[in-house]
């Protein structure tokens, strides 16, 4: 299975994985960013767009973790705001 390298177009709790090299890719992106979507900071190689939503889930969940134990987000470590 060959592998490409995807970028994510986030608007809210909504992310789209977008293959970067797909014939579409710029029409698609520049509609999406008129629509208020922004491009994410994370790229990935995956074989397909299920397996990369995965990989930035998993970035996404380990971020949160990370966060939680350096005391970013007090709340999730049961300190009062």
């Amino acid at each position: 299975m060959s592998t490409q390298r995807y970028l994510f177009l986030i608007k809210g709790k909504l992310v789209l994985a977008q293959p970067l090299a797909a014939p579409e890719t710029g029409e698609l992106l520049a509609s999406l960013l008129q629509q208020g979507f922004v491009v994410g900071p994370l790229q990935v190689w995956a074989g397909s767009a299920e397996q990369a939503l995965a990989c930035y889930e998993r970035a996404a969940q380990q971020q949160a973790f990370a966060d939680a134990l350096s005391g970013s987000l007090p709340e999730l470590a049961g300190v009062p705001v």
